[in-house]
């Protein structure tokens, strides 16, 4: 019996400390893992704090160090999960573990991603982040199960235990009947052990319980930043989204209204001259007022503090009755306890402030206060541009006047230019006839006078007739030069009227063209390469397209060689991709100067007008290419090597 007694008492021991073993590794392994929980969260907290103050503009703060700090707490948390999977976890909970710690590896990632990527872009760093709350999520409810699971486990083996014991002591009971001390005294352990057992599951359950709650108040204190986050980023993007002021003011108004506490608000700026300070925007119990001024001179005036300062003012009590009743009067629903100027800051300059007053003297708490921060920050930035903006239309508007002046008188030049020029041009032919007008009338004036008198020989009638036929033939010259210049000046302006676009052949027009000059070609030995596709069939029209080429063909015979030395011209056209062609005119003369070079094209414009020539050549060919055919005339030369004339022609619709 007492050799039964004793091995009684052994297995006893040996299954109390089996049950305290469970009890003990158990517990260990649940407020291991439910500590690593608590970090978690910590560690996403903070990193969610880094972003509402980067959002909020605020200055020294440490990204880098933060940033650095977060990533340090990531890879501790990753440390102490892969000791607790390899110690504690059970073969089903290591998978489980495995993922959470991939879905850790993959925040370090996202935080070294946003540590490159806060300063440069904000609002996609905060879109990109936003996924991970939902892993957080998923990695905490993981957490609380396993801990759930492993509180049970441990339950379930120290009861098995428990009941291994009872039947233990039920067969030791039975065996010893009779050593009644020996029963007492196994009772009285049994007791001692099982109270044991219980003290510490009591233990356990009420750590578990409390991390439990601390995981959820933590889960809820982060849901809450998360959303206050969401709507600072929908406030930013509505806020930056319009130019104009007012619905700005009324955007921020709106936004405001869903994140503080507020029953006035306003938005104000400092006038022109500095004297006043102007609330363009105030809303009071959900009623808009007209604008208002507040003088800036007032010292004790808590707008003109925040905005003299840029400093944050937060005012409660009598102060802030009197300032809104000094505004609207006495009033229901203006009795205000507690008011924040705060000033809307950018780069340095103060643009104006907001104030927001509540009803409730405690509405403004430090958590209140950095969520109207971070949306004044947001809200500086957007009535700035609106600002700038509206400063940048009254500009245009003042440039586009002064443009519409410059247009005008541009326009009042050229043509007093074109005046002068076709002036020039027709005085010269018309002061010839009318002095051979002038003495045709005197000699025949003498003719009459000689007949009346009878003065009159054969020999002065014959040299008076001489001299008449003369003067008439200088007459006839300039009236049909005086013609020309009229028919040049009326090509000037390109008439679009009786532009009718057909498929013309350019192998048949450049060859009309050559035959056109081959003449004066000879004459001035000049050689022509003749170089065209046949068939190249382009919609445009022939007759200024003809027009244009003679008249630069003209140009280039008459100034482009010296005299008697003759030359070598290439007249080229090819298909161009657009269904047009590009037809070029290239010769080796003696070029033109870089001086006159961007004159060419103009009107009246000429070196050679002492030949007769009145500058209207190239200027017509550049009209009817450029205003007729819709095409381009670009002219190249460099002095004593020659020029390139290039047309382009697109192929017209009609």
């Amino acid at each position: 019996m007492i050799s039964l007694f004793g091995t009684g008492e052994r297995t006893l021991h040996r299954l109390t400390g089996a049950i305290d073993q469970i009890v003990d590794r158990n517990l260990a392994g649940s407020v291991k893992l439910a500590d690593i929980n608590t970090r978690v969260q910590s560690v996403n907290a903070r990193f969610n704090r880094l972003l509402a103050v980067k959002s909020a503009g605020r200055q020294g703060v440490d990204v880098d160090a933060e940033l650095a700090a977060i990533t340090a707490q990531v890879d501790n948390l990753t440390s102490d999960l892969r000791s607790y999977r390899d110690v504690y976890a059970t073969p089903a909970q290591r998978d489980r573990l495995d993922e959470i710690l991939r879905n850790l590896a993959d925040y370090k990632s996202a935080v070294a991603w946003v540590g490159s990527m806060l300063g440069i872009d904000f609002a996609s760093t905060v879109s990109f982040i936003e996924p991970f709350g939902e892993v957080f999520n998923r990695v905490q409810g993981e957490l609380t199960s396993i801990v759930a699971e492993t509180s049970k486990d441990a339950q379930g083996q120290a009861a098995e235990a428990t009941r291994q014991a009872e039947r233990t002591i039920r067969t030791f009971l039975y065996s010893a009947v009779a050593v009644m001390l020996g029963i007492a005294l196994l009772a009285w352990l049994i007791g001692r052990y099982q109270q044991h057992l219980r003290i510490s599951s009591e233990m356990l359950r009420q750590q578990v319980e409390a991390r439990t709650a601390e995981l959820r108040q933590a889960n809820d204190d982060l849901a809450a930043s998360a959303d206050v986050l969401r709507q600072l980023g929908d406030a930013g993007l509505a806020l930056t989204a319009s130019l104009d002021l007012a619905e700005v003011h009324e955007a921020l108004h709106q936004h405001l209204c869903g994140l503080i506490p507020m029953d006035a608000f306003g938005v104000a700026r400092l006038s022109g001259d500095g004297r006043d300070i102007v609330f363009e925007h105030f809303v009071l119990n959900g009623r808009a007022l007209p604008a208002f001024s507040r003088s800036a001179r007032g010292g004790t005036e808590p707008a003109v503090r925040a905005m003299k300062l840029a400093t944050e003012v937060v005012t409660v009590g009598d102060d802030v009755a009197a300032w809104i009743t000094d505004v609207v009067g006495t009033i229901d629903g203006t009795q205000m306890r507690a008011a924040v100027w705060r000033p809307l800051v950018v780069s340095g300059k103060v643009l104006g402030l907001i104030t927001v007053q509540s009803h409730d003297v405690d509405a403004y708490g430090p958590r209140t206060l950095e969520i109207l921060r971070s949306a004044c920050a947001y809200a500086a930035i957007a009535i700035a541009n609106a600002r700038s903006y509206r400063d940048l239309e009254a500009t245009l508007s003042e440039l586009r006047t002064a443009q519409d002046k410059l247009v005008q008188q541009e326009k009042m030049a050229s043509l007093g230019r074109l005046v002068a020029g076709v002036a020039h041009e027709i005085n010269t032919p018309l002061g010839v006839v009318l002095t051979a007008a002038g003495s045709l009338y005197g000699g025949v004036t003498d003719l009459r006078d000689a007949i009346a008198g009878g003065r009159l020989t054969r020999a002065a009638l014959e040299q008076g007739i001489a001299e008449w036929a003369d003067l008439a033939t200088v007459v006839e010259r300039n009236a049909v030069r005086t013609a020309a210049l009229v028919k040049s000046f009326s090509a000037v302006a390109v008439d679009q009227v009786d532009s009718r676009a057909l498929e013309t052949d350019l192998s048949v027009l450049l060859s009309d063209v050559v035959t056109l000059f081959r003449p004066a070609l000879d004459r001035a030995a000049i050689r022509l390469d003749f170089v065209v596709a046949d068939a190249l069939v382009v919609r445009t029209v022939g007759e200024s397209l003809t027009d244009a080429l003679t008249r630069v063909m003209a140009n280039t015979i008459d100034h482009a060689f010296a005299s008697d030395q003759g030359g070598h011209v290439i007249l080229s056209a090819t298909a161009a991709s657009d269904g047009g062609a590009v037809i070029t005119i290239a010769d080796n003369g003696v070029g033109i100067p870089a001086d006159a070079l961007p004159h060419i094209c103009d009107p009246f414009f000429t070196t050679a007008r002492g030949s007769g020539h009145p500058g209207l050549g190239l200027h017509v060919a550049f009209n009817q290419v450029t205003q007729r055919l819709n095409g381009s005339l670009v002219v190249e030369s460099t002095q004593g090597q020659g020029t390139r004339v290039t047309l382009r022609i697109p192929s017209l619709d009609s």
